[in-house]
């Protein structure tokens, strides 16, 4: 499952890559806005097409005339309270209705967004810049055994590794020192001389990894444009699922995850500066809402 996972994710990475090639010198929000184009039309038309709009028609028809009557029958309690009743049992219909194209969406808009968390969710580093670098492991007992973190040139280790084993996690500050990608090694099993506690002892004793394996993270520095995988992981399915961008962590290494704590990123829109998920589903929507005369769906 973790193979098909990272296959589909792969396959998803290429696929925004080619879509957001003719805007990808542009203002990031360029490419938030054709994305948002493209989702708000596909989602439209996969409701259309999944959903009974002959019946959604009739009960957008009876739900507006039963409002209508509301309003002229205001002053009568007992037949304001049937037409409200309808109005409820109207809508549970409706969302009945509903359910099954929701469902034929979720993985689309799942793998969308995890593409724009990927793209819009953080920036790389700057220059001089310093971020966490968070490895987690699986059993609190691999870190008693030694986790050291290398860099190559353009990336400095700049603290010792702080151990916290009630968490199962090991972190480092790391200074980005010229624009670039780089990688991190992470050695598991090799005794890390300057690493620190900040818990007395790890809980518990497990298996742990073998000695010397290598988990490996990119760190970009200073180069616009590009997806910046935060994190990489291989726990399950569904958390690859969330974070591509990276191939999953072999399961024998013993590490959940290894996580860098870039900047947030931020899109800016007429001078308004908004996070990516905000700005995904109001112009989705709009777009969506947009389209709907010209593909004749009722929603």
């Amino acid at each position: 499952m973790i193979t098909l996972v990272h296959y589909l994710n792969s396959s998803c990475t290429r696929l925004f890559d080619i879509l957001l090639w003719p805007v990808h010198a542009l203002d990031p929000a360029w490419g938030m806005l054709l994305v948002s184009l493209l989702a708000g039309v596909l989602m439209l038309w996969i409701f259309g097409l999944t959903s009974n709009q002959k019946a959604i028609a009739r009960i957008k028809e009876r739900i507006a005339g039963n409002l209508i009557g509301v309003q002229l029958f205001q002053h009568d309690l007992g037949v304001l309270m049937r037409l409200q009743g309808r109005i409820l049992l109207d809508t549970l219909v409706y969302m009945k209705h509903s359910l099954v194209p929701l469902l034929v969406m979720l993985l689309p808009v799942l793998l969308t967004l995890a593409q724009l968390n990927l793209r819009y969710g953080v920036r790389p580093l700057e220059v001089g810049e310093k971020a966490l670098v968070k490895i987690k492991v699986r059993d609190a007992a691999m870190i008693q055994r030694g986790l050291r973190l290398e860099s190559g040139e353009g990336i400095v280790v700049e603290t010792p590794g702080v151990r916290i084993p009630s968490e199962r996690e090991v972190c480092w500050r790391i200074r980005a020192e010229k624009p670039g990608a780089y990688v991190l090694d992470v050695r598991i099993g090799a005794a890390d001389s300057q690493t620190s506690n900040t818990a007395s002892s790890a809980p518990g004793a497990g298996p742990a990894a073998s000695g010397n394996s290598v988990v490996r993270k990119t760190v970009e520095v200073g180069r616009g444009g590009r997806p910046v995988a935060y994190r990489r992981t291989g726990t399950d399915s569904l958390d690859l699922l969330l974070y591509p961008g990276e191939p999953p962590i072999p399961a024998e290494t013993g590490v959940e995850s290894v996580e860098i704590t870039y900047p947030e990123a931020r899109l800016e829109f007429f001078g308004l500066r908004v996070h990516w998920l905000v700005a995904f589903f109001i112009l989705s929507i709009v777009f969506g809402f947009a389209f709907k005369p010209i593909l004749r769906v009722q929603i």
